[in-house]
């Protein structure tokens, strides 16, 4: 039987009815797979696992639990989106528990989504890391495309922060420093992610982070497919407007590793104070503050975050690429820095500890003193003399 999967965006699926989407078969009768809750994840290895676990009714009559494909048995689905339908699988020779993703039909029918998704599987291949979530195979059977991941038995990071709301800044550190490893392990493959955020960061169980979804990363020696400066296959910024750096939003092609740098410290920022680094209704607003505002002072939102921590968010998430950290190796020491002393302020970050928040006034010219008044000098020496000559004088008469 040949299988097609077909979804609505998890974005606006709340907003509709509750009808299923209908599996548009390529040879065969239409199957249904009902949407059930809406999840916050698109197609990451625990995406809407908490919607999972609610007991929808449209959940538990997915019809695509229980099939074959590839090596795997679908055991339950984690979550679904505009691009692709994740679930829990079983590998049927290893008996080993994985993550599955699987191409809508939507996105099938566009090439270069295609292209994209299996450029990402290579990409992800490629990343051997405890602290990026590993792919282990990819393929097509049954009219489907499907990627074999990692499973990771705990929630997103964007979900834990909806549930608890803001994290300790230690804490939230410790997370971040786990997924700056990640990523500086990737950067030494030559591979920059563009879309790095909470709801790209997995927190298992044990306390652990990982990093996931490289659907938008870049190579930065090769770019095979060709974006439109600044846009996606649809049209749309390429990455998420509020932990995307300037030159990201000006050209996604345009990233450097600085550019990761930016969406790292703009994640702890958010961990830490609850609120995103600009205010915006709107993507195209958030972006605008991004490319001509400072983001807001941290201590404007939360207090009693020493200032270490602080000095490294805002150097972070300076406008320059050239003005942050010059690798995620650099930022890596400047955070283990701030954790172990986390009320001095790292002398890399010194200059940029605070956030410009008007601009600074033109330095005056020193003042230069006046030249010497030559008569006036002359005059004291008079005096100076005549005082001396007479205390001569005093002093013969006295001796004498």
């Amino acid at each position: 039987m040949t299988i097609a999967v077909r979804t609505r965006n998890v974005h606006h699926a709340a907003e509709q009815s509750a009808s299923p989407a209908v599996l548009t078969p390529l040879r065969s009768p239409a199957l249904v797979v009902p949407i059930g809750a809406a999840s916050s994840r698109t197609a990451s290895p625990t995406a809407g696992r908490q919607a999972a676990t609610t007991g929808s009714s449209a959940y538990r009559k997915d019809k695509l639990i229980g099939r074959r494909i590839g090596s795997y048995t679908l055991l339950r689905r984690l979550g679904s989106g505009s691009i692709g339908v994740v679930y829990e699988a079983e590998h049927v020779a290893l008996g080993r528990r994985d993550a599955i993703k699987l191409l809508t039909t939507t996105a099938a029918s566009d090439a270069r989504m295609v292209k994209r998704f299996q450029r990402e599987a290579a990409l992800c291949g490629k990343i051997r890391h405890p602290n990026v979530v590993g792919v282990y195979d990819c393929g097509f059977e049954q009219g489907v495309h499907y990627m074999a991941m990692e499973y990771v038995d705990g929630g997103t990071l964007h979900g834990a922060m909806k549930r608890f709301g803001r994290l300790p800044w230690e804490q939230a550190t410790r997370l971040v420093l786990q997924v700056a490893r990640g990523v500086e392990h990737a950067h030494g493959l030559g591979i920059i992610h563009r879309d790095i955020k909470p709801a790209n960061i997995l927190i298992g169980r044990d306390g652990s982070a990982k990093l996931s979804d490289l659907g938008l990363a870049k190579q930065i020696e090769e770019d095979s497919l060709s974006f439109q400066p600044g846009l996606t296959m649809h049209g749309v910024v390429l990455g998420s407007p509020a932990y995307m750096s300037p030159e990201q939003i000006r050209s996604s092609k345009d990233v450097v590793p600085q550019s990761d740098i930016y969406a790292l410290g703009a994640t702890l920022f958010q961990m830490i104070t609850g609120e995103l680094p600009h205010e915006g209704s709107l993507p195209i607003e958030v972006m605008n503050a991004v490319l001509t505002k400072d983001h807001r002072p941290v201590a404007s939102l939360i207090a009693d975050v020493p200032a270490g921590i602080v000095a490294v968010i805002n150097q972070a998430l300076r406008k320059q690429p050239n003005q942050r950290p010059p690798s995620v190796s650099a930022f890596i020491v400047d955070l283990e820095d701030a954790l172990n002393r986390p009320h001095a302020i790292p002398a890399g970050t010194r200059v940029f500890s605070a956030p410009l928040r008007r601009p600074l006034l033109p330095l005056q010219p020193p003042r230069i003193a006046d030249p010497p008044d030559h008569h006036r000098v002359i005059g004291i020496g008079i005096v100076v003399m005549l005082v001396a000559a007479m205390g001569l004088m005093l002093a013969s008469r006295y001796f004498h």
